[in-house]
């Protein structure tokens, strides 16, 4: 997340997961790899996933048993079911597990569970994600952390450098532009 809370992020599917990695190991600084389960909810009020391209999610984070509390709401391109960023509010929290009952004691529902091996790296003022998602597959997502001065900008930086790591827009399938909540929620039958 960048500190203004505006995150700028495209996702591509992973093909040649070699050749991404030689040049990663080139060019890249590995920073960790962990296991991240997270969790997204919605109040039963206001169901988030009740749209056909949701906009809002809640999430709780366990990343190797560090929690973390998020909420994103997403802004679309003017292309249907493409986001182009979000506002992201995160914290971090002591107890992830009191977090949870107290969403259920609030009646917020738990709909979908992101399961995955996240290996991220630093680039330049990218942050590069390689994950390995459950019920999805292998996944590279090219964060902006700086030095940008709007969203279309930080978006045609992050394109260009996706192009370097050999990825091009057939990559980023339509789905998967939704990310990996809408793909797991669409494949549970939760999304209209």
């Amino acid at each position: 997340m960048n500190k203004n809370n505006i995150e700028v992020e495209l996702k591509y599917r992973v093909k040649d997961e070699k050749k991404l990695n030689k040049w990663l190991e080139k060019n890249a600084k590995k920073i960790f790899e962990k296991r991240q389960v997270d969790k997204y909810y919605t109040p039963v009020h206001k169901n988030f996933f009740g749209e056909k391209y949701p906009r809002e999610y809640l999430r709780i984070r366990d990343s190797d048993g560090h929690f973390s509390i998020t909420y994103k709401y997403w802004h679309s391109t003017e292309i249907e079911g493409e986001y182009s960023h979000c506002d992201e509010y995160e914290t971090d929290l002591e107890d992830g597990n009191q977090m949870e009952k107290i969403f259920k004691a609030l009646d917020l529902k738990l709909l979908v569970i992101v399961d995955k091996t996240r290996t991220t790296y630093h680039y330049k003022n990218f942050e590069i994600e390689i994950d390995d998602v459950k019920d999805v597959g292998h996944i590279c997502e090219i964060e902006i952390k700086s030095k940008y001065k709007d969203v279309d900008e930080a978006r045609e930086m992050i394109k260009n450098l996706a192009e370097e790591l050999g990825f091009n827009e057939e990559d980023r399938e339509k789905d998967l532009k939704m990310g990996y909540v809408y793909m797991i929620a669409k494949k549970k039958g939760l999304i209209k």
